[in-house]
């Protein structure tokens, strides 16, 4: 089995401007009105923070708040991304949420008596690309989880109103990723044309030109950039050292294939090399049988030929007759007339 992963959340630079611009109560309070349709006063609001909620160093929840009635939470989690463990991660949040209540208001839970606490409304203000339908729910005993997805891109807003917030915060986006995305510009370059577009269209006033607010984004850019870059990095490196290793892969392969060629060629150029010698001494064989047979036959027609002289002779020819009769010199014949006598 692998690693086991630590709880990871990857923010970008919209879920640090969302958190910004709605740790303020009065953004706040009308986001959660465009969520609901009810208006709430900043005095009914206890407790909020938007990093009211830290699981590790890299997970927290983005939005926050108790009534100062006890009455519910509200949570609500920024996506860029569909995620189907929502309702999971607000149970995680809930239950951190509730430790902070039970420890600000002093209540014994190890006690005999029943303690109110306050139920709570799950929302995810989600604005990705791909469409995200349907709530997320989950069931935990007693507990039920529903979470309520609310679509905040530009163009699914109802609310139209300039000064919301909200709409500022999803035009800023929308037009970021039109200069990203659509036109090609590089990050810094599109977060500028996008506070641009959003000076000239009278959105997020308060903010555009305020320099905290500024500082905030270019920090929270800068420091993206640099973990993407980083990323992109060690991706490149390790694509380099995978190619560096099929270059080795390839580079043995061939070695062996060169090698284990080089010894087929010299074990046929062997293979030929011995029935070469094999067809020579078949040859320096067959030569040597012809040779003999050659001088057998000779020795067979020289016989043969005293053999005529001889019976030349018996016959009463003279010398001289039966040298011409067998075709031999006469001195072969007198040879086989002393022979005779």
């Amino acid at each position: 089995m692998g690693k086991k992963k630590e709880l990871e959340a990857k923010h970008t630079w919209s879920d640090s401007i969302f958190r910004y611009l709605f740790k303020d109560v009065k953004n706040f309070i009308k986001m959660y009105e465009v969520f609901t349709g009810i208006k709430l006063s900043p005095e009914e609001i206890e407790y909020r923070n938007t990093d009211s909620i830290v699981m590790s160093k890299d997970l927290k929840n983005d939005i926050a708040f108790i009534t100062k009635n006890g009455k519910f939470i509200v949570l609500v989690e920024h996506q860029s991304t569909k995620c189907p463990n929502m309702a999971l991660r607000m149970l995680i949040y809930y239950s951190e949420l509730l430790k902070i209540y039970v420890k600000k208001h002093e209540l014994n839970i190890y006690g005999t008596l029943p303690i109110e606490y306050p139920k709570a409304e799950f929302y995810v203000a989600y604005n990705g690309k791909t469409p995200w339908i349907g709530d997320n729910r989950i069931v935990a005993g007693d507990v039920t989880i529903n979470v309520k997805l609310v679509d905040i891109n530009y163009d699914k807003l109802e609310v139209k109103e300039k000064d919301n917030t909200l709409l500022g915060y999803a035009y800023l986006v929308r037009q970021y990723k039109y200069y990203k995305n659509k036109v090609g510009l590089s990050s810094q370059h599109a977060i500028d044309k996008a506070l641009n577009d959003c000076r000239d269209e009278s959105y997020l006033d308060d903010y555009v030109n305020k320099e905290e607010f500024l500082s905030m984004v270019t920090k929270v850019w800068t420091i993206e950039q640099q973990a993407i870059d980083r990323e992109r990095w060690a991706r490149e490196e390790e694509q380099a050292k995978a190619k560096e290793k099929i270059a080795i892969a390839v580079e043995k392969a061939a070695k062996k294939a060169e090698e284990k060629a080089e010894k087929k060629a010299e074990a046929k150029i062997a293979k030929a090399e011995a029935k070469a010698a094999k067809a020579e001494a078949k040859a320096a064989k067959a030569e040597e049988k012809a040779s003999k047979a050659e001088e057998k036959a000779k020795l067979q027609i020289q016989e043969d030929k005293l053999n005529t002289v001889k019976r030349l002779l018996e016959m009463g020819l003279s010398n001289t007759d039966a040298a011409n009769g067998a075709g031999v010199e006469l001195d072969v014949v007198l040879e086989v007339s002393k022979d005779l006598k």
